[in-house]
């Protein structure tokens, strides 16, 4: 009888690490009409950034991206959210991505890490990044958007790239985002970011409009 009551006891007491353990994936691409607004601080220059669902495809969710007077082309593949071209936040270029950055590996869950290799092509520069990139746990974030369960995911990277003058530069990059579902739908809702450039940013949301 006590063996048996010590095994239900454990049982009883593993259950609530299990529920907490279950890994995160959105159920629901974007779209058309989603909307998120965000704080985008480069450099200690704060402007609003927006972002709007403009359409979907069989392979992309295409959006639109404003800040101040100027628009960006942004897409995320379909399934994967990796994103194929946009505005680069760590310095307000429209860049495309190759092959698309992976900067969430779905479904997420505490220590999973994965790695990728891909060409980034700016305005006035094209760049090699090797990336690591952790999901290191899940937990609540608080935004002007309000409070989010979301994971927490850190990235380190090198750079080697040229520049439009055909000048040569390396150096290394590294951020924390933090992942949430919203309505079954993936965002960002934070990322703080510095590279060896001396660029460095951070986003935050502070409104949302998912169907």
């Amino acid at each position: 009888m006590h063996h048996a009551f010590t095994i239900a006891l454990l049982a009883a007491l593993a259950l609530p690490a299990v529920a907490t353990a279950e890994p995160m994936a959105p159920t629901k691409d974007w779209e058309i009409g989603d909307k998120a607004t965000y704080t985008w601080t480069l450099n200690a220059k704060t402007q609003q950034f927006d972002e709007e669902c403009t359409g979907v495809t069989d392979q992309e969710i295409q959006i639109t991206q404003k800040v101040a007077a100027r628009t960006f082309d942004g897409a995320l593949a379909r399934g994967s959210y990796h994103a194929l071209r946009g505005m680069c936040f760590s310095n307000g270029q429209q860049c495309a991505f190759s092959p698309g950055l992976e900067f969430v590996s779905f479904p997420l869950e505490k220590g999973k890490q994965w790695s990728q290799t891909f060409t980034v092509k700016g305005e006035t520069f094209t760049a090699e990044v090797a990336q690591e990139r952790k999901a290191e746990k899940l937990e609540k974030i608080k935004v002007p958007a309000g409070e989010f369960e979301a994971f927490k995911v850190t990235h380190s990277a090198r750079i080697r790239g040229t520049d439009a003058k055909g000048a040569s530069f390396a150096g290394k990059e590294e951020a924390t985002s933090w992942i949430a579902l919203v309505n079954g739908k993936m965002n960002v809702v934070k990322v703080v970011y510095r590279n060896s450039f001396g660029e460095k940013f951070t986003r935050e949301l502070t409104s949302i409009a998912f169907k």
